[in-house]
């Protein structure tokens, strides 16, 4: 304290003991346009079979039906019935693909 200037204007920042990387990102998504949602591919999704690369979206994620979260898969990973895929993008965006996934 000894070192800070009285004629000086400082700003305080607190920062949690411990980082979480899932409260940082959810803090950047709330100042954007863009949030995180989640679309599930049935059984006969016209998705099934296309690769993460082929969705106009950007994918941070993908769940094999219950099993270890895939985190930022690479483009060419082939989506199955029963996944979920975790997409970062506008609400239209994000609507458009579950139509996608749904076969509308």
């Amino acid at each position: 304290a000894a070192a800070l200037s009285p004629d000086e204007r400082y700003r305080l920042v607190t920062l949690p003991v411990n980082t979480r990387a899932d409260q940082e990102f959810a803090s950047l998504l709330r100042s954007v346009d863009e949030t995180l949602g989640v679309v599930q591919l049935p059984e006969g999704s016209p998705l099934v079979g296309t690769t993460v690369g082929d969705l106009d979206s950007t994918v941070v994620a993908v769940r094999s039906g219950g099993s270890a979260v895939d985190a930022l898969p690479d483009g060419e990973r082939v989506l199955a019935a029963a996944d979920s895929v975790y997409v970062v993008g506008r609400p239209d965006v994000l609507r458009a693909l579950e139509t996608r996934a749904r076969g509308g």
